[in-house]
């Protein structure tokens, strides 16, 4: 035999024990073992013992030991003559069977490669013949076959193995310096940002901060989502002391915006139709109980403000305020948060058919550059703003408006007239203003365009058949809508018609223009919307039964409004063309004009009636521009 490692590589034949049976219970202990016990050998060999199985091999002579620390069956005690119980077999010994493998398992790694030969260990013959010792001293593992054929025998290689590719990887984002994590996460949509909330302690804190949500609502600028941090300045000086700058504006990071977002989110799905909700909704006073509950979509809350003597024709508003024209000949104002008159002004002779003014001219800085007298560091000033009005005696009058602060109550408004605009021979249809021009139209198909600083007559458009009820303004172009069916696209610099538009079947009545999308209502009941730049009728939006009198859009989040003679308010996807949601029972006569914003739709009617449709109930939208 050959030594290996001090110790003999294998053991004669004779000097080997059969591998016993499956185990039983001991008498002693009432458990499995790998032998049948025979308490009479044990304590033959050991004259000192009581009986107890030992796992200990310490009585045991020195030599060759075999399995399970029993001695062979040759080995036999002075003075005894007792066969032994043990039949005489192939089997592994200790040395060179069980702890060889965990050893090398634990080593080496996984034994059960397949073809592995490890060098420096035994070799044995192939299963069904006598383990004998390979000249290459090596032992093929994988096709050793196992101590025997019943599992509880086995020894499970595999739970020896150590995979160290079941090591995940670190988690970067957490040893980062904050600064670089916050930026990494700020260019996550709002799906991975929740995701992240929920992968642990560490990126849930990140997720949450300030700048991330901040982050999250620039992304959704495009559709719309803007705010007007000096409000917020605003706000905390009138709800206070009005002894404050105006001046002064928070840090981006002193608002909350995760409770913005959240807000302009829930204020989205007030707009919206979700698809088990309805899409008409009666919100007239004398409607059934029943009916209203079947309307599953979320209704805003209904203001109707009574005051006009006559018909309203026009209205405008901005985050506090409405201002209306009647047939009554007169322009009111009207606080949006209650509904109280706060003002009223005469100056036409003759039904106010249109209005415009500088929305919200008391939050900024309007005035003209030759408004010296206006101190805008004094928070007790009045702020001055500029309105113009159209009316059927043909003339375009130009207001001074004004609003006084007053402590903890909304500011006072007053209005003197500082021009009239004379040159039209018919009504005054419609008006449009921007920073540079006044563009007023009229039943004597004409468009004047007016010099906002000069009050000075610019030029005049001609080109219609019939009367211009309907008139838009984006930079210097002009697009005038007449009751000839025809729409046409003037350049205001030189007077030159660049595109004459025709589609609908019968006059418009209404036309918005905005960055370069066109739309228009019509007499026929339909709404168009037009490529400004080549002409093209992109889609047509049909639902009204009666003429489409008014509408807006706004060409971000995509919505318009449109109102019409058949008594209805409806809310389009501008972008599909689908109907989203509809109001029936504002108005029980026709509407005259309808205007929107993120919070609120107001309409006007032959009823003398100015209606408020609140999405924002409960909400804080007071930064929401």
């Amino acid at each position: 035999m050959e030594d290996v490692d001090g110790a003999f590589a294998s053991v004669p034949r004779s000097f080997t024990v059969t591998r016993p049976p499956s185990p039983t219970p001991s008498f002693r202990t009432d458990t499995f073992s790998i032998v049948n016990w025979n308490p009479e050998l044990y304590n033959l060999m050991l004259p000192n013992a009581d009986g107890t199985p030992r796992c200990s091999m310490g009585f045991l002579p020195a030599g060759r030991r075999t399995v399970s620390g029993y001695a062979s069956a040759n080995w036999s005690y002075h003075n005894a003559s007792f066969p032994s119980p043990l039949k005489a077999s192939r089997s592994f010994t200790i040395g060179m069977g069980i702890l060889p493998r965990i050893w090398d398992a634990l080593r080496e790694g996984s034994p059960t490669k397949k073809g592995r030969r490890r060098p420096g260990l035994p070799a044995w013959r192939d299963a069904g013949t006598d383990f004998d010792y390979y000249s290459d001293g090596s032992l093929d593992y994988a096709n050793l076959l196992p101590l025997d054929g019943e599992e509880g025998e086995l020894i499970d290689d595999e739970a020896c193995f150590i995979d160290v590719r079941a090591i995940t990887g670190m988690d970067i984002l957490s040893h980062l310096p904050l600064e670089l994590s916050l930026e990494l996460l700020s260019y996550l949509d709002l799906p991975s940002v929740l995701a992240c909330l929920r992968v642990s302690r560490a990126w849930n804190q990140l997720a949450r901060d300030n700048s991330i949500w901040r982050a999250l609502f620039s992304h959704k600028e495009m559709d719309g989502w803007r705010v007007d941090l000096s409000r917020a300045n605003r706000l905390s000086v009138t709800s206070q002391t009005l002894s404050a700058s105006r001046t002064m504006m928070p840090a981006p990071l002193e608002i909350k915006w995760y409770d913005l977002y959240r807000t302009r989110t829930e204020l989205e799905r007030r707009w919206s139709n979700y698809p088990s909700a309805g899409l008409s909704a009666d919100l007239s006073d004398d409607a059934v109980a029943e009916e209203k509950e079947v309307t599953k979509a979320w209704e805003p809350k209904v203001m109707r403000i009574s005051g006009h003597a006559d018909s309203v024709y026009c209205l405008e508003f901005d985050s506090s305020r409405i201002v209306t024209g009647s047939r009554d000949r007169s322009i009111k104002v009207w606080s949006l948060k209650t509904g109280k008159c706060l003002a009223t002004f005469n100056g036409h002779r003759g039904s106010v058919l249109c209005l415009k003014f500088d929305r919200d001219w008391d939050l900024t800085n309007n005035a003209d550059d030759d408004d010296d007298d206006m101190d805008m560091d004094d928070p007790l000033a009045p702020r001055k703003g500029f309105l113009v009005s159209g009316s059927s005696d043909c003339s375009v009058c130009v207001w001074d408006l004004y609003a006084h602060p007053r402590e903890r109550d909304e500011p006072a408004i007053s209005a003197q007239v500082k021009a009239v605009l004379r040159g039209h021979s018919g009504g005054v249809l419609d008006l449009r203003i921007d920073a540079h021009w006044i563009v007023s139209c009229s039943k004597d198909a004409l468009i004047r365009v007016w010099d906002r600083k000069t009050l000075e007559l610019r030029c005049t458009l001609r080109g219609h058949e019939g009367p211009v009820n309907a008139v838009g303004l984006q930079g210097n172009r002009v697009v005038s809508a007449s009751g000839d069916g025809k729409m046409i696209l003037w350049d205001v610099s030189n007077g030159e018609r660049l595109r004459t538009f025709e589609g609908h079947d019968r006059g418009l009545a209404c036309i918005e223009f905005k960055e370069d999308l066109i739309v228009s209502g019509s007499n026929d009941c339909k709404i168009k919307v037009w490529d400004a730049n080549t002409g093209t009728c992109l889609r047509t939006l049909v639902g009204h039964d009666y003429l489409v009198r008014a509408l807006t859009f706004d060409p971000l989040s995509g919505r318009l409004v449109s109102g019409s003679y058949d008594k209805t308010v409806k809310v389009w996807d501008l972008h599909s063309g689908k109907l989203v949601r509809e109001f029936r029972g504002c108005h029980v006569s026709h509407i005259f004009d309808v205007k929107f914003d993120h919070c609120r739709i107001v309409s006007t009617s032959h009823d003398r009636k100015i209606v408020v449709l609140d999405f924002s109930e409960g909400l804080d939208t007071s930064l929401f521009v």
